[in-house]
C-alpha cells in the first residue's frame, strides 16, 4: 500500500492559492524544487503514463532508501525538462514519469 510523510495534495494547494497547476509545474523553480524534494524524501506521484492509463507510485532519489544494488553506478543522469527518474519504492526499481503527466502529488 502507498502511504506518504502526509496527505497535501500539492496540486490543490496550487488551485487553492488561484496559480494555474501545469503553468508552475512547467516552471525551472518546480523543477528545483521537485528535484530537491525526492533526493530526500518519499513522494506519491499520480500521473498518466504513455499508454493513458493511470499510475500512482511512491518514489525517492534517496540513496538511504534505495538498496544499495540498485543505485546508480555513475552521479551522472541524462534529463530532459519534463521526465522525471525515479526509485519506485514499491516494485524497487526505477521508473520515469513526465512532469506534463502529473494528475496528483502528495508529499
Amino acid at each position: 500500500m502507498i502511504s506518504s510523510n502526509s496527505s497535501v495534495d500539492f496540486i490543490s494547494v496550487l488551485r487553492a492559492s488561484g496559480v494555474d497547476p501545469m503553468t508552475h509545474m512547467q516552471s525551472p523553480e518546480f523543477r528545483e524544487w521537485l528535484d530537491e524534494y525526492l533526493s530526500e524524501n518519499i513522494l506519491v506521484v499520480k500521473f498518466t503514463k504513455k499508454d493513458g492509463t493511470d499510475r500512482t507510485m511512491a518514489c525517492t532519489r534517496d540513496f538511504t532508501k534505495i538498496p544499495a544494488d540498485k543505485q546508480p553506478k555513475s552521479s551522472v543522469e541524462k534529463t530532459t525538462t519534463d521526465a522525471v527518474r525515479v526509485f519506485d519504492t514499491e516494485i524497487q526499481d526505477w521508473r520515469s514519469f513526465n512532469i506534463s503527466n502529473i494528475k496528483r502529488l502528495e508529499y
